[in-house]
C-alpha cells in the first residue's frame, strides 16, 4: 500500500489533499483510481489508512478520506543522525536512500580533509534538493513516518551540536583490536534515550588531526566490529546495529 506525506497535521474528520507531485505519481505512474486504499503520514509523524475520495485532473489534486485509526509508529525510539565525509560520485545517493530506510532522522555530509569529492558553493542547493527527494521516496517506500533532513556542513566542528551522544567511527580501534565501544555506547542510550550522532570519514578515513579535534570536543571514538568497512557501508552497519539494540532486544 502506497504511503504519501502531507505537510499539515491531519484531522481524521476532514478530507486530506495530496500535492501535485503526488498526483503525478499516483495517477500517471501507479494508475490509482477513486476507491484505492493508501496511507497518509502527516507533519506530526502520525500515519493513517485512507481511501482516495476524489481525483481532479484539472487541478492535479487528489482528495483522500481517513478511514481508520492511526497506524503503529515505525520510527526509531530516538533521534539517529549520521554525519558523513563527502563520498565519491553516487555513494551519497546510496547512503541517503539506505540510511532513510534504516531510520536515520538526519543525514549530514561534510567536507572532510580526505574527501575527494568537493561541493562548490553554487552546487550545494541543487545537490541537497536531489538528495532530499531521494530521502522522500525512500521514506515513502519503507513506510516511515517522517522524511529525514539532508544537510551539508562545510566545517564539521563549527556545526556539531553538543547535546546528545556524539560518536565517531574510527578504524584504528579496529586495527588495534581495542574494545570497540559501540555496545557501551548503546547501553548509555538504553538508560537515557536521546539523540545519537555517528560521524564517518570519506574514502581514506578521517585524518589523525580530525580525530584529535573530535576527541577534544568530547566526541567518543568507537569501532564497528572486527572488520574495516567502506564509507558507504559503515553508516548502514551502525543504523542496523542501533535498530537491533533498541528495537529487537527491548
Amino acid at each position: 500500500m502506497q504511503l504519501f506525506f502531507v505537510d499539515s497535521v491531519v484531522d481524521p474528520a476532514q478530507l486530506v489533499t495530496l500535492t501535485a507531485a503526488d498526483f503525478k505519481h499516483a495517477v500517471q505512474v501507479l494508475r490509482m483510481k477513486v476507491g484505492t486504499e493508501i496511507q497518509i503520514a502527516d507533519h506530526a509523524g502520525t500515519a493513517y489508512p485512507a481511501i482516495i475520495f476524489q481525483i481532479d485532473s484539472t487541478t492535479s489534486t487528489i482528495a483522500a478520506q481517513i478511514n481508520g485509526p492511526a497506524l503503529p509508529n515505525t520510527e526509531l525510539p530516538l533521534q539517529a543522525e549520521i554525519i558523513c565525509g563527502l563520498p565519491k560520485r553516487e555513494k551519497a545517493d546510496w547512503i541517503v536512500q539506505k540510511a532513510t530506510e534504516l531510520g536515520a532522522t538526519r543525514i549530514i555530509f561534510f567536507a572532510a580533509n580526505r574527501s575527494i569529492m568537493q561541493w562548490r558553493t553554487n552546487q550545494v542547493e541543487k545537490k541537497l534538493m536531489r538528495l532530499q527527494q531521494i530521502a522522500h521516496d525512500a521514506a515513502a517506500q519503507s513506510h516511515r513516518r517522517k522524511v529525514p533532513e539532508i544537510v551539508y556542513w562545510p566545517q564539521l566542528l563549527a556545526k556539531l551540536p553538543t547535546h546528545g551522544l556524539n560518536l565517531v567511527a574510527y578504524e584504528e580501534i579496529v586495527k588495534q583490536h581495542e574494545d570497540f565501544g559501540l555496545v557501551k555506547a548503546f547501553k548509555q542510550l538504553q538508560v537515557q534515550p536521546q539523540t545519537v550522532r555517528m560521524i564517518f570519514g570519506p574514502e581514506g578515513g578521517l585524518s589523525v588531526a580530525e580525530v584529535a579535534a573530535l576527541k577534544a570536543a568530547a566526541v567518543q571514538p568507537v569501532g564497528l566490529g572486527p572488520r574495516i568497512l567502506r564509507t558507504e557501508t559503515a553508516p548502514l552497519y551502525f543504523l542496523s546495529s542501533l535498530s537491533y539494540a533498541l528495537e529487537l532486544l527491548k
